[in-house]
């Protein structure tokens, strides 16, 4: 036996009705009870629906689908940065390295020249808190269109305006200026190292939001159709 279309649709009802708002997650859940169903009624076709779909959430423990959401969000957060880390590799090659070293050496030039080294540090800081501001807003704009246009909320957009999680990372960015001392001269290996520290974090939140985040929501429009680019 197979589920109607009707039966599929209670089983979205029924995994909102447990507290999963996600269609994505839903999706998911939505294939799982339907197979365990019907893998059910191969066994005792006397079953009723409601009593297989009683057996199939019951498999699913106390906490019911709360550990599959956070296992989810794990996955998706772990998929998000270990793309970051395979795009932020690329940056290792020709001739991308060269460019990387050149703002590294130019970033180092001006740390060493500049008397005041706040002029240099204090306003890449503040483009670094502005950035991921700027992202979570525009972010948001998206996702609120996106529910508007299609009834539909997606944990992967929650995790991709988190940045898979590396949005608390790039919070960092703003504190940095805290190390400079207005009448303190730095050694030049510090300087270097801070140069070095400063574009490379700058390269990781370009990666994240203009490379990562693209490529995912291309991905996520072709693996659902309900899911449409904002």
């Amino acid at each position: 036996m197979k589920l109607t279309k009707s039966q599929i649709k209670y089983l979205y009802t029924f995994t909102q009705k447990h507290y999963v708002d996600w269609y994505d997650v839903q999706t998911e859940l939505v294939d799982h009870l339907a197979n365990g169903i019907e893998a059910q009624w191969e066994e005792n076709s006397d079953l009723s629906f409601n009593e297989a779909l009683d057996v199939e959430f019951k498999k699913f423990g106390i906490m019911g689908f709360g550990d599959v959401i956070e296992e989810k969000t794990k996955a998706l957060n772990k998929r998000y940065r270990k793309l970051v880390w395979k795009y932020f590799l690329d940056y290792f090659k020709l001739p991308k390295i060269m460019f990387t070293l050149f703002l590294v050496y130019i970033y180092y030039l001006s740390l060493k020249t500049i008397e005041n080294t706040l002029i240099v540090v204090v306003p890449i800081c503040l483009v670094f808190l502005v950035v991921p501001i700027w992202f979570m807003i525009q972010k948001q704009k998206q996702i609120k269109k996106l529910k508007r246009e299609t009834g539909k909320k997606w944990l992967f957009d929650n995790i991709g305006m988190q940045l898979g999680g590396l949005i608390h990372f790039f919070n960092i960015g703003i504190y940095a200026s805290v190390i400079f001392d207005l009448d303190r001269t730095l050694p030049n290996l510090i300087l270097f190292f801070i140069s070095a520290f400063l574009v490379l974090f700058g390269l990781t939140l370009y990666i994240s939001i203009f490379i990562v985040s693209p490529k995912l929501r291309m991905t996520m429009a072709k693996q659902h159709p309900e899911y449409k680019l904002a």
